[in-house]
């Protein structure tokens, strides 16, 4: 990057909402799910049946005035609903009820269900270092007017220079404002498509598609409050598509499943459109929606020591993963932040600064509070080989430190190296990464009563080691506000890495499908945790140059030459409710020789798992169970499996037997892969 004047650092990882108080505000009404986030209005979907039965309630529904359903929208008004928005092509509306107006819906014959409206928020925490992670500095973007990614998120600032000369037009969804002037405080939707689509010009950053050939449609969902509900969702994903998206960036979520967007976005997924979303920044194992829809790709976050960043959650629908520690891309006009640090006339803002992400409680709410100012002293070393800060004195002077401990979800030490040094006296920290996190760290620091008001950055490890050997000269540190560029944390921040990737790897082979790119992508990832697929980094770390060698091969890559590694069944079909007898899916193998070690990859839709057994059977009749009525009452296996068929012939039919064996709960195999090593 050769112009930094314009370029800035923030996270807004949702965990940090713990810190400030309030109280949670949940739907009781009858046994429908509820949500926890604090001072959102609760909002039901309901669907009404497509042809009404009632001689009551829905004796006019055919009438149609703009566009409603007369009978419907009056039921709703009687029952004085409230912000009754109708969405979809069905019969569906999304409105504020009470106990009783949901209980009446919900006996009404001509009401199809009633289900929780849940929230959907923003997941957010030179050449970016993630472009060169992903591979996409090495293909050219050439063809990418053939393919448009639609992004939904705060909008997108058109005023921007690395965003300016973009194809893109827009959507506004209702209240929102513009989609190309996002306003104060809503720069997520801007650093989301920065990745995506920054220019290539003398500034700035760029982003994975960076000529300006690929088509952009912005769907502005959120305001500064950066959350919405999911009915509003399922209306931008219907925008995107009416726009001919081919790809959809969504780097949103929330905790809560909703029938209705399920169905919406399988639809869309089965008619060719490519969804991508953010896994969740919570930290822990549970889902977030839309991600964790079997029709969706569920996206991790890594930093650029390819280590699962803490805040991105592990789950069994993660299938991807991506650059999302420590990100660099556009913001809003002026409200960007930005670092560097000068020795010997030598600056190191291309080895990554970052100015510390510090926030302080004011009124009980902890907000955004930098520290800007330039430094220039001598360097000190603040000592930690104890297991503690022993800095000395460090009076006037820039004091470098080891991080001690890193951050987790809840768990934010970063406060405790800065007020070392502070309380040492120097002008300046510089905070650099320990041996367990190597890598170029965005955590927060978290000064609850404005304590340290002290500039300070963090670097990565080797960086800070090169400079504990200038300890004694004199350094420069300087921390900058109302930049057009800053650094952002979150699986938000690595599903546009994904969604760049899925667009460009595309548009070089626009024959294929969205299914066939999806494999393709997941087939040639970088494997970076444990061997084969896992729940913090799925199959791995993207690889653009790889998939598109995949695709080269053809739309479902190397197969049936003789040198063929993978085979696949995508023929969806139905597992038949309490029958020993089940389904029998077949793969016919070319590939001639020992099968080896080999991996199997399932993707089952089924409620209650526990009633399935699965079992693969070579051709020439030896068998290994892959699931024997295990995992209770979850949902759906979308799962990779390691069996060793050392010494059995590959070439031949493989066979996959799936039963269930108890009543109530189906669903269906809708593929199944064997790779071969």
């Amino acid at each position: 990057m050769n112009n930094k004047k314009n370029m800035a650092v923030v996270s807004c990882l949702l965990p940090l909402a713990a810190l400030a108080a309030g109280a949670s505000a949940t739907a009781s009404a009858n046994t429908l799910a509820t949500f926890d986030k604090p001072n959102i209005p609760v909002k039901y979907i309901v669907k009404f049946k497509e042809q009404p039965s009632s001689e009551i309630s829905l004796r006019s529904a055919s009438s149609v005035f703009s566009g409603e359903r007369v009978a419907q929208r009056s039921l709703l008004d009687r029952l004085s609903a409230d912000n009754i928005e109708k969405f979809g092509t069905d019969a569906t509306y999304s409105a504020q009820l009470d106990e009783d107006a949901i209980q009446q819906l919900q006996n009404n014959p001509d009401v199809d269900y009633v289900e929780i409206d849940p929230p959907r928020y923003l997941l957010s925490q030179t050449l970016p270092w993630g472009q060169t992670f992903v591979g996409a500095t090495l293909l050219d973007d050439s063809n990418a007017g053939n393919r448009t990614v639609c992004i939904i998120d705060s909008g997108y600032d058109l005023a921007h220079n690395d965003l300016s000369g973009n194809q893109v037009n827009g959507t506004n969804d209702s209240g929102t404002g513009s989609w190309s002037s996002p306003g104060q405080h809503n720069a997520h939707g801007t650093h989301v498509a920065g990745t995506i689509a920054a220019i290539s010009n003398t500034e700035g950053v760029v982003g994975v598609l960076p000529n300006q050939n690929v088509n952009l449609h912005i769907v502005k969902v959120f305001n500064e409050s950066g959350w919405g509900y999911s009915s509003g969702l399922v209306k931008a994903i219907d925008t995107c598509v009416a726009n001919n998206a081919n790809v959809i960036n969504m780097s949103l979520g929330g905790s809560n499943s909703s029938r209705t967007e399920e169905a919406a976005l399988k639809t869309h997924y089965d008619n060719g459109v490519l969804l991508i979303a953010a896994a969740g920044n919570d930290g822990n194992t549970a889902h977030s929606y839309p991600a964790s829809y079997d029709s969706v790709m569920s996206v991790a976050a890594v930093d650029n020591q390819k280590h699962h960043a803490d805040f991105s959650q592990a789950t069994n629908q993660v299938e991807i993963a991506a650059p999302g520690e420590a990100i660099l891309s556009t913001v809003t006009l002026g409200e960007g932040r930005l670092a560097d640090i000068n020795l010997a006339g030598q600056s190191y803002f291309d080895r990554g600064v970052v100015p510390h992400n510090r926030l302080v409680n004011i009124n009980g709410s902890y907000q955004p509070s930098p520290v800007p100012g330039s430094v220039t002293a001598e360097l000190a070393r603040c000592d930690v080989s104890s297991g503690a800060y022993n800095c000395g004195n460090m009076s006037g002077k820039v004091c470098l430190t080891e991080r001690i401990g890193n951050q987790l979800s809840g768990t934010y030490p970063e406060v405790d190296a800065v007020k070392a040094c502070y309380n040492a006296g120097a002008s300046a920290a510089i905070v650099y990464s320990n041996a367990e996190l190597a890598g170029l760290q965005n955590p927060f620091l978290v000064d609850t009563n404005s304590s340290y008001d002290l500039v300070s950055v963090s670097v990565d490890r080797a960086l800070g080691q090169e400079l504990e050997n200038a300890v004694g000269q004199t350094i420069t540190v300087n921390s900058s506000i109302n930049e057009d560029y800053e650094y952002y944390n979150g699986t938000s921040m690595a599903t546009p890495h994904v969604a760049g990737v899925a667009a460009l790897v595309w548009s070089y082979h626009p024959q294929c499908t969205a299914s066939q790119v999806r494999s393709a992508m997941t087939a040639t990832a970088e494997d970076i945790d444990v061997a084969g697929r896992d729940n913090q980094t799925g199959f791995g770390l993207i690889d653009a140059v790889s998939a598109k060698e995949y695709l080269d091969a053809g739309c479902n890559g190397p197969e049936g030459n003789g040198n063929s590694t993978s085979f696949e069944n995508t023929q969806a079909t139905a597992i038949p409710d309490n029958s020993l007898s089940g389904i029998t899916s077949e793969i016919n193998v070319t590939r001639a020789g020992d099968a080896g070690v080999l991996t199997v990859d399932l993707n089952i839709t089924h409620t209650y798992i526990g009633d399935l057994n699965v079992k693969l059977i070579a051709p020439t009749g030896e068998y290994v169970v892959l699931h024997n009525h295990s995992g209770g009452s979850s949902n759906n296996i979308l799962n990779s499996y390691t069996v060793d068929y050392t010494g059995i012939e590959s070439q031949g039919t493989w066979q996959l037997k799936v039963y269930d064996n108890a009543r109530r709960d189906t669903g269906t195999l809708n593929s199944w892969r064997i790779n071969f090593k």
